[in-house]
């Protein structure tokens, strides 16, 4: 990562291809995806509980805070050039010089208009990218699959308009080379590497074992640590001989999104799973050496399960007895206003918690959550609208 200090007024980071990442400017965070959109956020803390404001910039915008930080590079570079500037180095081995100016030069080249060719690029490498765990935002995203194969729980969104697909051997051979060149140098800001998009361990060994081996030999520096979501209607088959398998080709970590452990929320949720099969699917990954990341979610299912949701999800929390390594998320649900939840909510009567009782269940499952994992499991919040990639 580069860091140029602009006075005491903005600071703005890039990765080591000179790709603008974030700015902080005016009291206010800006993040860059690599498809060319610019979130602005800030919190307002004067309420009962924390409101997160988030934007993505209108085009002028975008393409201000984005020449910004190309002018900011700019100016470093001369003053780097006149050595009137310090560098504090982070690399291995001694300040290098010719290696940061190199980095500010393509930093410095980085305008709007080379933002929206990069962008460009990017929709040409990847379908889009709709969420990822939040250990997991710089991980690089290989999609071994597109889409959702469920894609029917009332309450997501994600893949709605995509259909479930599995990249051909080939095609996904290409697809690691297309990353390749796109990132280039900026691979280095990219930790281990994320199995898209919401299913790819759905394959059979016989299909998944040979994508892993192309991707081991493809970027072999981030194949050592894979990661994936999983769910818990065809996970639960693989035993943990099974992914002791996919640990000895580098997966560390499944997410489990349990959502609730309450079953009959799940049903209402259409997530055709069971808090049983999830906790012995988190058994058989702990059993193999598989770290978990298990996501629920506050304030799904309303008023009409508020009690039993947060009971009965706790209890669960208990019984996968989890551990050094693994990770508890609790995610606020916002209830949307259309679609197949609000559908199925009118038509159960379910009204939904006000925004201060969703945060109020938050933290009731954190702290209960808190109390029912073992040592050296970490539970936190889940902002899923904090994410771009």
């Amino acid at each position: 990562m580069i860091t140029v200090f602009d006075g005491e007024d903005a600071i703005y980071t890039f990765d080591h291809a000179g790709r603008f990442c974030s700015a902080w400017a005016g009291y206010r965070l800006y993040r860059r995806a690599l498809d060319g959109r610019v979130m602005r956020k800030h919190t307002d803390r004067s309420g009962r509980h924390p409101h997160r404001h988030r934007s993505f910039l209108e085009d002028e915008a975008r393409a201000a805070i984005t020449n910004a930080a190309a002018g900011a590079a700019s100016a470093a570079l001369d003053a780097l050039r006149d050595g009137t500037v310090e560098i504090l180095w982070s690399l291995p081995g001694d300040p290098d010089v010719d290696r940061a100016a190199g980095f500010l030069e393509a930093a410095a080249l980085f305008d709007a208009a080379t933002a929206d060719a990069d962008a460009l690029r990017y929709a040409s490498v990847y379908t889009p990218v709709p969420i990822l765990p939040p250990d997991r935002y710089r991980s690089l995203v290989v999609q071994v699959t597109e889409g959702c194969h469920w894609n029917r729980c009332t309450f997501c969104s994600f893949y709605r308009t995509r259909p479930f697909r599995i990249k051909p051997l080939g095609e996904f051979a290409s697809h690691l080379d297309a990353i390749r060149a796109f990132f280039g140098p900026g691979l280095t800001l990219r930790r281990g590497a994320f199995l898209g998009d919401a299913n790819a361990l759905l394959l059979p060994s016989g299909e998944l074992m040979p994508r892993l081996d192309l991707l081991a030999r493809a970027l072999p520096d981030h194949a050592g640590d894979l990661a994936a979501f999983i769910d818990v209607f065809t996970g639960y088959r693989r035993d943990h001989r099974d992914l002791a398998a996919l640990r000895a080709r580098g997966l560390r970590r499944i997410y489990l999104g349990l959502e609730s452990g309450n079953d009959e929320l799940l049903e209402f949720l259409n997530k055709p799973q069971s808090a049983a099969k999830a906790i012995r699917l988190a058994h058989a990954a702990r059993d193999a050496g598989v770290a978990v990341g298990i996501i629920v979610m506050a304030g799904i299912g309303g008023d009409l399960f508020r009690p039993k949701h947060v009971e009965a999800t706790l209890a669960a929390i208990r019984a996968m007895e989890l551990g050094a390594g693994d990770l508890l998320y609790v995610s606020a649900f916002a209830a949307p206003q259309t679609g197949p939840y609000a559908e199925r909510a009118m038509a159960a009567g379910v009204i939904p918690l006000t925004e201060d009782e969703v945060w109020d269940q938050v933290n009731e499952l954190v702290a209960g959550s808190k109390a029912s994992v073992g040592p050296g499991a970490r539970v936190a919040r889940y902002d899923i609208e904090e994410f771009i990639y």
